[in-house]
């Protein structure tokens, strides 16, 4: 759950739950020099597996430039599976775009503003221990407006930015690894049909976890996906790459390709755990990293010297009831990227 990919200053006002209740409430505040202060805060009750009788978590923040992100999701138990329920109603002001393709210049760059609706159940089960099966449906709406002027959009493979429905099914398998191998891999594919055009997309990770005693994990992901249909697809979800989704030491959004590379390898480190009370305890680590992405339209494109880099340093805290609040610090040729999430990268 990614509350912003360019945070420069970023601090936790308040962090505490009422366990008593299963109810935990993190207020947030931060500030982001594309988007100004940002007010919000997570709401989330029982995300405990087995989620029973029901789980809920709600993202929601805004900021002064008029972004705004609402997120709330819901668990059940259902038959021998997991029913989720997701919405997603975002609004970004000022977004950058770059222009299509793996180069670019990172001060090279337009705006615009969008506003995107998603609408997400997913049912998971799992058939033998170890893999669990996904099916469900999606429902997308985007609009993109106010776009300054500029020759970059010429690189844009779309060329419709109004309102535009779509919906459809999305798969994923996951298989967690033995415990003598601990890691899993993952294959997603989705498919969105809107009127007169559709867009669909395929997804592998692979991830290893070697742990060295107690409190060391080194730690490493492979994620390929190939996009299809990307003339047809609405511009918001058009595949790309940066600080958004990985390549931590990139803007948001920083390339944009049908097929995409990444590669996040960490070493993470827990330095100390406290003890609140015998349920409840706060654990801090740190976490060092490095990111190697690229994006490519074909894969005849894709070469080891095309690779972007970076790397940095991370810290960890996880709170009663299992929630961990990921800040990283990164580094990469074009400057550097701050990160504020909830959850581990992978």
């Amino acid at each position: 759950m990614k509350i912003s990919a360019r945070i420069l200053i970023s601090v936790i006002l308040v962090l505490f739950s009422m366990p008593s209740l299963a109810w935990r409430v993190f207020p947030l505040v931060s500030y982001s020099s594309s988007s100004g202060v940002l007010f919000g805060g997570v709401v989330s009750h029982n995300m405990i597996p087995p989620f029973s009788p029901f789980a809920f978590n709600c993202m929601a923040h805004a900021c002064t430039n008029g972004s705004i992100l609402v997120e709330p999701e819901f668990y059940f138990p259902l038959n021998n599976g997991l029913m989720n329920i997701k919405a997603e109603y975002t609004v970004d002001n000022g977004t950058s775009f770059y222009g299509w393709g793996n180069d670019g210049d990172k001060d090279v760059h337009t705006s615009y503003d969008r506003e995107m609706q998603q609408l997400t159940g997913i049912y998971r089960f799992s058939p033998v221990t170890g893999l669990a099966l996904s099916t469900g449906a999606r429902v997308n709406h985007s609009t993109v407006y106010d776009r300054s002027e500029d020759t970059l959009w010429i690189t844009s493979p779309c060329s419709d930015y109004g309102s535009l429905w779509s919906a459809g099914p999305v798969i994923e398998a996951h298989w967690d690894f033995p415990s003598l191998i601990e890691g899993y891999t993952s294959i997603k594919t989705a498919h969105q049909m809107g009127s007169g055009f559709s867009y669909s997309s395929a997804e592998a990770t692979l991830a290893f976890f070697t742990p060295i005693g107690t409190s060391t994990t080194p730690a490493l992901r492979i994620r390929g996906e190939k996009h299809f249909g990307t003339s047809e697809t609405p511009f918001p979800y058009l595949p790309n790459l940066g600080g958004n989704t990985g390549l931590r030491g990139y803007h948001d959004r920083r390339f944009g390709g049908s097929l995409t590379l990444l590669a996040n390898l960490e070493l993470r480190q827990r330095l100390v755990a406290f003890k609140i009370d015998e349920n409840n305890t706060i654990k801090l680590g740190v976490v060092l990293f490095g990111d190697a992405g690229q994006v490519a339209d074909d894969p005849d494109e894709v070469r080891w010297n095309r690779f972007h880099l970076d790397g940095g340093l991370g810290l960890r805290i996880t709170i009663p009831g299992g929630v961990t609040l990921r800040v990283d610090f990164a580094m990469s040729p074009e400057g550097h990227g701050i990160q504020l999430a909830f959850g581990e990268l992978f």
